[in-house]
């Protein structure tokens, strides 16, 4: 990725401060001892270019990130409303509590993150400092 630098010594999490599962997934980075990177997209302006970056990454279309059939997309746009990846992207920089999942980005893997303990796919676990009885 370019215009996010991201490596495997650090997490970069888009999140929105405004949703709960949001910050509990924020605190569950934080709490991981990784390096920490977050962005805040109820508060920072993400460019087009790191929209496009993070679909690429998680293999799917920017518009895929908008989750279109979610209840707050169809209150917002209709029902059946048809957006392409430019209108997308323009739609998470203005509205992005349409971002539906916090996205956890370390090295070249990308997730998105429905349910906060979904970030240990992306901590190396240290199995040496476990202590079996």
């Amino acid at each position: 990725m370019i215009s996010l630098a991201t490596n495997h010594r650090q997490i970069v999490l888009l999140y929105n401060s405004n949703q709960k599962g949001h910050r509990e997934t924020l605190a569950y980075a934080k709490a991981s001892g990784n390096n920490l990177l977050s962005i805040d997209v109820s508060k920072d302006k993400v460019a087009g270019t790191v929209w496009t970056e993070v679909a690429t990454l998680l293999q799917v279309n920017v518009r895929d990130l908008l989750h279109t059939e979610h209840s707050l997309y169809e209150n917002k746009y209709g029902k059946g409303h048809v957006i392409d990846d430019t209108g997308a992207i323009k739609t998470l920089q203005k509205d992005p509590e349409i971002l539906l999942y916090p996205i956890a980005i370390k090295g070249n893997k990308g997730i998105e993150v429905k349910l906060y303990n979904e970030m240990l796919k992306l901590f190396d676990i240290d199995t040496a400092a476990i202590k079996i009885p």
